[in-house]
């Protein structure tokens, strides 16, 4: 956002809040302030996904060739 925006945005916010009661003004910052505590993020680590497909007796060659096999496209292939 560019900063004549923000100044205008600010000044619209200002003249809604700017005749509320003090407690009200002062409940408004607590909640402000609250929105801004930033949460701590969860790191997923790539461990949680091993074994994921299970043992499900294929070669891992089977398994690639399953996966191209069932590709579709929407367009003919032309060999150069």
């Amino acid at each position: 956002m560019n900063t004549t925006a923000s100044i205008s945005a600010t000044n619209n916010y200002w003249n809604l809040l700017k005749n509320l009661s003090d407690d009200i003004k002062i409940d408004l910052i607590t909640l402000l302030s609250s929105s801004l505590k930033k949460k701590e993020k969860k790191s997923t680590s790539a461990r949680k996904f091993y074994g994921i497909w299970g043992n499900d007796g294929m070669t891992t060659e089977e398994f690639i060739d399953e996966i191209r096999s069932s590709r579709k496209f929407n367009h003919d292939i032309v060999d150069l």
